[in-house]
Formats: C-alpha cells, structure tokens, sequence
C-alpha cells in the first residue's frame, strides 16, 4: 500500500504537452481492437514491477517530454507491470504503447486508489483524474475525518460507506469514474486497486486517529464495517461489470477479499504482512487465506502478487540483504501461479529508480547457465510441471521416538488410550507399510465428540522450550479422508493435517507457548475408521523444504530458521550469477545447500529444450 502521498510527484501534472508520435497512436489503436488476443503461455519465474510515474511521465520521459527509450527498454524486460494510472491517463498514454512495442506479452495494471486521495487542484481539473476524485467525493460530501482533528482521516480519507436513499454513492461513483477516466481508454490490461480494506476500523489501532463515525453517518464502528464491506463489495461489482470478464483486478490492503469479482491480491512486505510468517502469508491462518489458496479461490486466471520491500541506498540494491529478499520472494511467488515484485515501500521513482534493479535469478541464458540482463532470456524456467510440493525428512537431531516404525511392536515405546463412549483398538498391520513391513493399524468402532477419547501417544519425550520450532515427521493414510491432530503434549504446540487413504509423508511443524517436556501425540477420537502409521519422529526444528519442478528447472525454499543439505535425485546446477557469486557460483551437485529463510534456483544438467505447445485459439476481436 502506498505508505503516503507525495502532493508533488502525484497532484502536479504539468507541463501538458501530449508526445504520442503518430506510430505509437496507430499501434494503441490496434490494441483497442484486440481485447481477447490470446498471449501465449506465461512461464517462470514470473517477474513483476510495482512500478512508479509522476510528475509528465517521469522516469519514462525525458524532462517531461519525448518518451525515454533506453528507461522504456529496461520496464519492458518485466512481464507484469502496475503503473500509476495518472499521469499515464490523459496525459501519456505514449508510455504504454512504448512498452507494449518492447514487449508484446507484457501485461499492464493501471495503478488507481479505492479510499484515499490527496490533495489536488490542479488547473487542468477537468481532466486531471486525482481532482477530478476529489471534486467528485467533495460535491458528494464523501470525505472520512478523523474525530480527533477534525480533518481527513489520513490515508482513507475517502468514506466508501456514504449512503444515499439506498445507494452507496461515492462507491459507485468512483467505479463510474474508473470506467469512463481509464477502463474506456482501452491502455490498460486491468486495475490495481490500493489502499481497498474490506474493513476500515482496524486501520485506527496505533495510528492515533478515530474515526468520527457521526460524520460518517454510522452509530458504531461494527456498522461502519458492515457497510464498507458492502459498498467495497459495490465498487468490485461494478469494476467487473465494466472491464468484462477478461479484464483483471487486483487489490491491496490488509486480508485478501472480494474473490468472486478480482483476480488477485497482494501480499507486501513479503514475508511479513498483517505481522505475519513465510507460513501465514503462503498458507494460511486463522485470520486469513493464503496465497497458495487465494490462486484456487480467485477468478480465473488467477492474478496474485508477492511484493518484497528493498534497501533504497545509492549504492546498495545488490547487496546481501537485497539479492536474498529478492530470490525468497520469487522463489516463494514461483511455487504458485503468481508473481514477484522487489522495490521501496513507498513506491515512489523519487526514492530509488527501482525499474532498473535486475537480479540474477530474473533472466538466466540456457546456454551458458549464465544470468542475463536480456528480455529475451526471462521466463527461463518455461513451464511449471506440477503444483509445489514439500520435501521432508527426519533430521538428525534427537528423537523422542524409540519405536518410529512399528517392525516388531505397536506398544513398544507407545501408549494408546481410549475412553468412553470411543470404541478403538491398535493392532500391527504387516499388510502395508510406508517404510519397511509393517505399520501401526488404529481401528476406531464407535467414535466419541472429544477427539482425545482415543489417542496413540509417545512413551518418548522431548524438554520442549516456548517459542522454539519442533516437528513430528511421519508416513500416514485412512481409510476414508479424515483431520489428524497432532500435539507436543500440553505445551500448546500442535497441527493438524488431511489425511487420504493412500500413503504420504507429513511434517507438522508445532511451536509450544510453555516449556514443558512434552509427549508426542495423535487425537483421533471423533472420526470412526482405520487411520495407518509408519517411520513417526519427534525432534527440535523443521527438516523441511518447498519444492517446485519445472521444464528447464527447479526451485527450492527453505521457510525455516535452519539451513540445510537438500538430497536431490539427480545433479542440479545452480545459476552463475553477477551480483550473487557466493550463492549463484555454477556448482553442480544432486546435495544442494539452501540457507534459512532463503530460496535456490536451479537448473537441470540436461535442460528440456521442447517447447510449449503453440496457441491454437488465437484470433483477433472482442
């Protein structure tokens, strides 16, 4: 979210000379009357820019005049790109076009606000779109103020909840405006949307404003929210009926929302959003979906952005720091469909020339394994061959199990407990096995509605501290679909996983709140049905990394606060870099060293030089 305005960059226009060279005017003509031309496929790592334009096109133009053709060239390497839609909307719209003859596949978001406006008067007020919003929120008295100053309250200062006989008016003026100052201009592949909470209280906690919800027009904050929620809900609607189906929205700002009408969310200050963790952000809590889920819950095809924030310092956009923020945020956006961008928090040109910044992982030349500063080597992983998986293993820290795999006894270093009204029963199944030739068998008759009525637990403990990672490794399956839960006793660490009824390897990464030593354990009172163990393990730390397989390549990320000795099938390559020479150093080998809280880009020994399958449904029209 753009942290604040610059009244400067943004609310100043001028000067109005309008260089669009009649070339660029024809090829934007004919992007106006293709809409639905088929792109080809979009391959990895999918590299975006959050991109900044201020003041008559600022950095794309020189001195606020004829297009920049060598800044122009560096954007276009990029396959996703959000510009600010003013001042590209009326004034330069020669910027687009420039880009879109660099790069044809590139896509291009207009960068427009939801809540919040800044100060603007320009003298072009009838064209110049951020007076234009505030002209139009002003006539609607549609401004949100804060009851402690009694002046806008910053940031949202604009009150999409103002309702009207029924309607919620600035909502639906501002879609109206959107469709007729930019969706009509046909630049644009589709909007981002900043600053669109799908609830506006919270944005009061440690900000030292209140909202004054008289003047909003509501008794209380849960009404107001009630109501945001609806009018953003108008504006979304609106936004999808006017772009039409194929048009894409994204948006920002706090949990993602609005999934049947966008296409995407963002989720910056990657990996800690919302105050969150690599886990929460990518796959989930209690408070919000996570960007693996938000790829299957939003329309189709799905749209979502991983954007990391950079050290901005002259001198340093390559340093340590930087180069491993920008290979864990595209490593992490590369294990589902979305894409990465790396730039200042502020979004702001006048910070840092961001859409110069280009690392090793973003283009590399298959022929020589080599980073490369070209357009024509991104995409270089091609195409993904599966969704992203896990790869686990015990590690070789101290176990708490002395019987992991059940060969010779189930009772052995386990107790199993059941009690009424559970019916259960344990028994050793030389039948099937994940591991060896034998696996535990718990057989529950009658079921209970408290899951720890049957529970199979270690006789083996672990000194277990708070705050510190421990994980349970282990083979399960059922024999109908069921939810594990998994504990370190009564510390407050534990997890849950789905079960199947074919055999896979879980690890559940569990952090108590109190030390304790601690048991492991295994709820499983309240489903009745056969649930199967083998080759169990209870050690500190997480051996755990995300894997993704893709035609040229693979890539690995390790979430956790240990480094580790990755076993590969095969021999894997790493890339040679120019800004990364201690990560990136060309080595080859099928045991590959990931670092904490770090991704590895890797490519195969023999690359898959097939190409993806040509588009056969290309045609031009609406």
């Amino acid at each position: 979210m753009l942290s604040g305005p610059d009244a400067d960059d943004r609310g100043d226009m001028r000067p109005r000379r309008e260089y669009v060279r009649l070339g660029l005017l024809t090829l934007l003509a004919l992007w106006l009357v293709m809409p639905a031309l088929a792109r080809a496929a979009r391959p990895f790592p999918r590299v975006a820019l959050y991109g900044s334009v201020v003041g008559g096109g600022y950095p794309y133009t020189i001195n606020d005049g004829p297009i920049d053709t060598l800044e122009i060239a560096r954007a276009a390497r990029f396959g996703d790109l959000v510009l600010d839609v003013y001042p590209i909307n009326p004034y330069r719209p020669d910027i687009v076009a420039a880009i879109r003859a660099r790069n044809p596949q590139a896509r291009l978001f207009g960068y427009v606000l939801a809540s919040d406006i800044w100060q603007a008067a320009d003298t072009d007020s009838l064209r110049q779109i951020p007076t234009v919003i505030r002209r139009t929120v002003r006539d609607l008295d549609g401004f949100l103020y804060d009851r402690v100053t009694g002046r806008e309250y910053k940031y949202n200062d604009i009150n999409l909840a103002k309702k009207v006989d029924g309607h919620y008016v600035v909502a639906e003026a501002l879609a109206d405006l959107f469709r007729d100052r930019v969706i009509a201009s046909g630049l644009w592949d589709g909007l981002f949307v900043d600053v669109f909470p799908h609830a506006i209280s919270w944005t009061q906690y440690g900000s030292g404003q209140v909202i004054d919800l008289a003047r909003a027009g509501y008794p209380n904050a849960a009404a107001l929210d009630m109501a945001w929620a609806e009018a953003c809900d108008t504006l979304a609607t609106r936004l999808r009926r006017y772009g039409g189906p194929n048009f894409v929205l994204i948006g920002n700002s706090g949990p993602s929302s609005e999934h049947e009408m966008f296409n995407g969310w963002m989720r910056e200050n990657f990996p800690y959003q919302q105050g969150g963790t690599w886990t929460s952000n990518m796959l989930g809590d209690v408070s919000s979906r996570g960007y693996l889920q938000d790829d299957l819950d939003y329309r189709p095809d799905a749209c979502n952005w991983v954007l990391s924030f950079g050290n901005t310092t002259p001198g340093q956009e390559y340093n340590a720091v930087n180069v491993q923020r920008v290979r864990y945020g595209l490593g992490s956006a590369s294990l589902g469909e979305g894409v990465h961008a790396f730039g200042p928090g502020a979004k702001s040109v006048r910070e840092a020339l961001y859409e110069r910044w280009w690392y090793d992982e973003y283009a590399v030349d298959l022929a020589t394994g080599a980073s490369s500063e070209s357009q024509t080597a991104t995409g270089w992983l091609g195409e993904a061959l599966g969704p992203a998986r896990k790869m686990m293993w015990a590690s070789g820290a101290t176990d708490a199990i002395t019987n992991p795999d059940f060969e010779t006894s189930v009772t052995t270093g386990w107790q199993f407990m059941t009690f009424a009204p559970a019916v259960a029963s344990i028994t050793q199944d030389l039948g099937t096995a994940a591991v060896g030739h034998a696996s535990a068998k718990v057989h529950v008759a009658t079921p209970s509605t408290v899951e720890w009525h049957c529970y199979l637990n270690s006789v083996g403990q672990l000194n277990v501290q708070a705050g510190v990672s421990y994980s349970a490794t282990f083979w399960c399956k059922a024999s109908a679909p069921r939810v594990v839960h998994v504990l370190a006793g009564n510390s407050g660490g534990q997890g849950t996983v789905t079960v199947d009824t074919t055999w896979k390897q879980y690890q559940v990464v569990m952090t108590p709140t109190q030390s304790m030593s601690a048991a492991l354990a295994f709820f499983l009172g309240t489903d009745a049905g056969d649930v199967w163990f083998d080759d169990v393990h209870f050690q500190q730390g997480a051996t755990s990394v995300w894997r993704r397989d893709f035609q040229n390549g693979i890539v690995l990320v390790n979430p956790t606060e240990t480094p580790f000795d990755v076993a590969l099938e095969s021999e894997y390559k790493r890339i040679v870099g120019t800004h990364d020479l201690v990560v990136n150093d060309g080595r080859r080998s099928n045991v590959q060293h990931v670092n904490a809280f770090d991704a590895l880009f890797l490519l195969r020994t023999a690359t898959d030089t097939v190409p993806p399958s040509p588009v056969r449904d290309l045609h031009v029209g609406p």
